[in-house]
């Protein structure tokens, strides 16, 4: 076995997943409500991009909102939350902050995706 400096030890890459996790473990309460604001934020911005005549990119988010309304919206989203909050109760608690870490980064990214498309108009 070859050793060089670019030689990672086996304990390395554990170690930082298992400081990751920590860390996540601490601040999942923080990232449940990033979450909820962030649904909040990009349904708000979605609507006001529609009013201002800018279309949904997402086809079902689109579908949604064409059929039934923004409301359908919110609804679908905080039903995906209450489904993340049941998915938590399943998996590992070590690994349970991953859950509203995967919802807050898509939906912060699309509210800023949002906001930044509003202030082009």
């Amino acid at each position: 076995m070859w050793l060089s400096d670019r030689t990672v030890s086996h304990g390395t890459i554990e170690t930082w997943g298992r400081r990751a996790l920590d860390l996540l473990s601490s601040v999942e309460r923080e990232l449940w409500v990033l979450v909820v604001v962030a649904l909040l934020a990009d349904v708000y911005l979605t609507q006001t991009g529609l009013q201002a005549g800018l279309r949904e990119g997402n086809p079902v988010a689109r579908h949604l909102i064409e059929t039934f309304g923004i409301g359908a919206l919110a609804v679908f989203k905080f039903a995906v939350v209450g489904f993340a909050g049941v998915l938590r109760e399943l998996v590992p608690a070590r690994q349970a902050p991953t859950i509203p870490l995967g919802l807050a980064i898509p939906w912060v990214v699309a509210a800023c995706i949002n906001a930044t498309l509003l202030l082009g108009q």
